[in-house]
């Protein structure tokens, strides 16, 4: 277990007694404020890539929640391309029913979620500028949870999201690269502990951590500093049971702890 720079002390989480995971155990699981999620209806998910797990699990705990999905990189072609390539290997005998199978689930497994009267989808990067846009579309009196996962361009729009922070209840980052962006990242931290306190760490571990025991890649929960205990404990040691499951399951979890 590594042992965090103390100057990483104002990444301390306070100890939050109603966090619950939701997704899966593994790569696109996030840990949240389970009495949040149940009341807010809208979520805001920037970045979905091929796992939209944590998103239904959204869906099935509130059946009229709104899903906003935001990522430039998602289409319904690299699907229909997986499963003619199975095909045409499943024709010739270089594959059994059961592969092609798999790859005809995956195909309708996505058009069944983006084609939810929960979902909308739009097929947009998330950038600096973009964020006024992206609350144009909702109405003006929805509170919000937020989720971030846009490799790296996270630090763009910090700034923006700060403007929507009364109406953000909870947001769940993924930063990226913390190795060759620490100063940025500590100022994006700074920032938003102006209007939310952080509940929940997790490393990457598909990323290593830092000579100075950082991970590379940090999950990290926040929620608005409405919600902030009137006595505060801090919580010192991750990963944590029952909550943190390492992202790549085949390799050992990242595990530190604050002074």
């Amino acid at each position: 277990m590594n042992k965090l720079d103390k100057k990483y002390n104002i990444l301390l989480p306070v100890k939050n007694e109603k966090l619950k995971r939701m997704g899966r155990n593994s790569d696109g699981g996030y840990v949240i404020d389970e009495n949040i999620s149940n009341n807010c209806k809208t979520l805001i998910s920037f970045g979905l890539g091929d796992d939209w797990s944590f998103e239904k699990d959204y869906i099935k705990q509130n059946n009229d929640a709104k899903i906003y999905i935001y990522d430039h990189t998602v289409s319904i072609w690299p699907y229909i391309r997986d499963l003619t390539k199975y095909l045409r290997r499943f024709l010739t005998f270089r594959e059994n029913l059961k592969a092609l199978s798999g790859r005809i689930k995956k195909l309708f497994n996505f058009i069944t979620f983006i084609s939810s009267k929960n979902v909308k989808f739009y097929k947009e990067k998330i950038v600096l500028g973009t964020i006024n846009r992206v609350f144009s579309r909702i109405s003006n009196k929805e509170k919000v949870v937020i989720k971030i996962d846009i490799e790296g361009s996270e630090f763009e729009i910090i700034e923006e999201l700060s403007q929507f922070s009364e109406r953000i209840e909870m947001a769940i980052f993924e930063f990226h690269e913390l190795d060759k962006n620490e100063k940025i990242f500590i100022s994006c931290i700074k920032k938003l502990q102006e209007k939310f306190i952080i509940v929940h760490l997790h490393g990457n571990n598909h990323c290593p951590q830092t000579l100075e025991g950082l991970p590379i890649a940090l999950e990290m929960t926040f929620v608005n500093k409405r919600y902030q205990p009137e006595k505060i404990d801090y919580i010192k040691k991750f990963p944590r049971d029952y909550l943190d499951h390492p992202n790549n399951p085949y390799k050992e979890d990242l595990a530190f702890y604050f002074e």
